[in-house]
């Protein structure tokens, strides 16, 4: 037995035509989007200040939650974008390059640029290894690299088949450098994103609640295992947590109904690139005002991070307006008004 076709968010009850459908799934895409998003600035809200400052440890909660969550964050992410990007392709070469230079390049480049100069670190910008490893930024470096290797699939390729070649060189050949395991890992889930595009809405209408349940049942379970290792590896075993849990959540996020936290994160998922590079420089400008100031060892040293990670991406949205050079790179020629541009990583119109 099927579960009943699940209706597109609608308001007023009114009829939805072609440009609102489109409109409204990339609702529940924002959702996602956005919940991923604060997921990851509640890791660094921990782990940045554990890995930089002497006795500032998360609690044993949180780091049991962060490690659970740790297959699912980014993972969701990558899939997001590789949905969004047969879409980006067909646009013509010329746009989905200059879109990805002018959306992803342009504010990684400068972002970090702000990062290591808040933290005296602008010397090592002169090495290609920190541009390529991208420090707390690595997520952009590696969506840089999913885009540039999804111009190279042959077109006879399914995308299935190419998410799979890099976890054959990973497994296989097993190159043991961290940057390039991290990127050929994670790039599979980019590419997975692609292949489920075509199958997105069978998924999220057809799909039995009985396979949803036993997704949720392994996402849940994987987790609790990761949770006791306090481990993610980039090993077989744990691929199947990671794609359960990415397919429960794409079948359960048309299902969750708009409410004022919903929304909340929808506005966040829109915003998904200013939350992105600017939690990362609330984090490392905490840090460095802790370490100046001596404070490192204070007790309220996570909950601070907690505030700032989340309170500066917040106000960097709304004044976004204002500020908007900072995290694209300014059209020479405006083809469209400025507030339909896209505002998070997996553009789609670029």
């Amino acid at each position: 037995m099927t579960a009943p076709a699940v209706p597109l968010r609608r308001t007023q009850g009114t009829a939805v035509n072609d440009t609102q459908r489109l409109g409204l799934r990339m609702t529940w895409m924002d959702l996602v989007r956005g919940g991923a998003i604060v997921l990851v600035v509640f890791w660094h809200a921990a782990s940045v200040p554990d890995q930089l400052l002497d006795g500032a440890e998360p609690g044993y909660y949180v780091r049991k939650l962060n490690a659970a969550l740790g297959p699912f964050r980014i993972p969701m992410l990558l899939v997001l974008s590789g949905l969004l990007v047969e879409r980006s392709l067909a646009k013509g070469t010329w746009r989905y390059v200059t879109g990805k230079l002018r959306h992803v390049a342009w504010p990684y480049a400068v972002w970090l640029t702000i990062i290591f100069a808040t933290m005296g670190w602008l010397s090592s910008l002169t090495h290609v290894k920190v541009w390529v490893s991208g420090g707390i930024l690595w997520y952009m470096v590696a969506l840089l690299f999913c885009y540039a290797a999804a111009m190279l699939r042959p077109r006879w390729m399914p995308w299935l088949l190419f998410a799979a070649l890099p976890l054959a060189v990973l497994w296989l050949v097993e190159p043991g450098i961290p940057i390039l395991d991290r990127y050929l890992w994670y790039g599979a889930f980019f590419f997975f994103g692609a292949a489920v595009g075509p199958h997105l809405a069978t998924i999220q209408t057809r799909m039995p609640v009985w396979a949803a349940a036993l997704l949720a049942l392994i996402t849940l379970g994987g987790g609790y295992i990761v949770a006791k290792r306090l481990l993610v590896s980039q090993t077989p075993e744990y691929l199947p947590v990671s794609l359960a849990g990415i397919l429960f959540v794409l079948w359960l996020a048309p299902r969750i109904p708009r409410w004022p936290l919903t929304r909340l994160l929808e506005w966040y998922g829109r915003n998904s690139i200013v939350m992105y590079v600017g939690h990362a420089f609330a984090a490392y400008a905490t840090v460095r005002v802790l370490d100046v100031t001596g404070t490192e060892n204070m007790p309220y040293v996570i909950p601070l991070m907690m505030i700032t990670t989340f309170g500066v991406p917040t106000l960097l949205v709304l004044a976004r307006r204002r500020i908007e050079s900072l995290f694209v790179f300014p059209e020479l020629r405006r083809s469209r008004p400025a507030a339909l541009a896209p505002r998070h990583l997996a553009v789609t119109g670029t």
